[in-house]
């Protein structure tokens, strides 16, 4: 039986539930942004930043590329799913 893909939605819902176990923050599940920056939000620093792509790499078995962390692709939490999902993803 295939394996069905998952989505950039149940993604950022793991990153996000990851991000909240981790940090206080004022947001929960409903009200964490999923199309702003966790840094410009306050709810993580640098080095949640580096524990974030940990995270990433370990749980979907990626490497993320120094040229990969960058605001405009790893700036949100759905950009950082998306990210996620063109590496788990096979090349067409």
């Amino acid at each position: 039986m295939p394996q069905i893909p998952e989505s950039v939605s149940s993604i950022a819902d793991q990153i996000a539930n990851f991000v909240l176990s981790r940090y206080v923050t004022v947001y929960n599940t409903e009200s964490l942004p999923r199309d702003s920056s966790l840094i410009e939000l306050q709810v993580i620093d640098s080095y949640g930043m580096v524990e974030l792509i940990s995270f990433l790499e370990e749980t979907w078995s990626i490497v993320i590329d120094d040229s990969d962390i960058t605001k405009e692709k790893m700036g949100s939490i759905n950009k950082m799913a998306s990210i996620v999902i063109a590496k788990i993803s096979p090349a067409e």
